[in-house]
């Protein structure tokens, strides 16, 4: 397959000739995975398997409670919990804008590894792999994954299958925002003919969450921060909420959309407090005319136009109010 007009770097064919030269493969996502960063791994570690590859994928967190129901992600193994490194031809890397963003204890999971392949498409990314595809017109890393094995007429499994249909799905809010393009229906209505069961993946993406992310999004939506006349609107989530109801890893996702909803909203921000203090900033934008991507690059971060994150220093309500800020100002440009 050529490249894409866009120029996303490194071809398909050199990134091909890579994985048949490598035996060991090492595959690893961005830190706290979401359904593309799981869904891609698995799609391509399940098909580089099947190609008699030895693959360890590993990731700096662990898999969400709510991505469990994938099968493949028993393979994925948490990287601190391994005894020693792991030492590799290749290791490949998806869905990660910047090296920082796989993590420390990812990294040192493959201390002994050969050539770095990176594929993404965030238009922040960072371009730290030896070899780097990263097409930003894309609207999930998992569509990029599909494309690759497609071109090479590599065999689909089961799991592999119903990982990159989640990972196309969660990170296009289920084909509704407007990254969507006319290949990304073409490659659901592919993976749906080889035997994708959407009326089942899509119930256990987004109706099959547990009672304690309810009873989290209730507490977040009584200190709603509504400003501008509407058009911004925020939550945030402290150490002490999310402890209060119990919260696991990825019971946050996708409650930035429940605001986002709202008609007069403009920009949605999410902001929680971490362990260790920093604060993870999660923006939606519906037009753009207000690019958060640029907004998140101010605090260190980055991702697309309507859709970005940073972390950056606490307190929380600084935080938020430094952000929001931020956010303000592009909407006094437009006046």
């Amino acid at each position: 397959m050529a490249n894409h007009p866009e120029n996303p770097g490194d071809s398909f064919e050199s990134i091909t000739q890579a994985i048949l030269a490598a035996q060991t493969i090492g595959v690893v996502s961005h830190q706290r995975p979401d359904g593309d960063a799981l869904g891609s791994c698995i799609g391509i570690g399940e098909v580089l398997s099947q190609l008699g590859k030895t693959v360890h994928m590993v990731n700096a967190d662990p898999v969400p409670e709510s991505l469990q129901f994938l099968a493949g992600t028993e393979r994925i193994q948490v990287a601190a919990e391994l005894s020693e490194p792991f030492s590799v031809d290749l290791l490949i890397i998806l869905d990660a804008a910047g090296a920082d963003r796989v993590g420390n204890a990812a990294w040192a999971a493959f201390a002994n590894s050969g050539l770095v392949i990176n594929i993404d498409h965030h238009v922040s990314n960072q371009r730290f792999g030896d070899l780097n595809y990263v097409d930003v017109i894309s609207p999930a890393t998992g569509q990029i994954v599909f494309e690759l094995i497609k071109s090479n007429q590599w065999t689909l499994s089961p799991a592999a299958r119903d990982a990159l249909f989640a990972a196309i799905s969660t990170d296009t809010g289920s084909f509704r925002y407007p990254n969507t393009t006319g290949a990304t229906y073409r490659i659901a209505a592919d993976l749906i003919d080889l035997g994708a069961d959407v009326g089942w993946l899509s119930q256990q993406l987004y109706e099959s969450y547990p009672q304690r992310r309810i009873e989290l999004l209730r507490g977040l939506l009584q200190n709603l921060d509504i400003r501008e006349d509407g058009k911004i609107a925020a939550m945030k989530l402290t150490r002490s909420e999310a402890e209060a109801v119990g919260m696991r890893d990825g019971d946050t996702e996708g409650l930035i959309d429940v605001i986002r909803s709202v008609d007069s909203v403009v920009v949605a921000v999410f902001f929680e407090e971490l362990k260790d203090g920093k604060i993870r900033v999660s923006s939606r934008s519906k037009s753009t005319q207000i690019d958060v991507g640029q907004i998140c690059a101010v605090f260190g971060g980055g991702g697309h136009k309507l859709a970005a994150g940073a972390r950056i220093s606490g307190p929380i309500e600084e935080a938020a109010e430094r952000f929001l800020n931020e956010v303000a100002k592009r909407f006094h440009g437009l006046d």
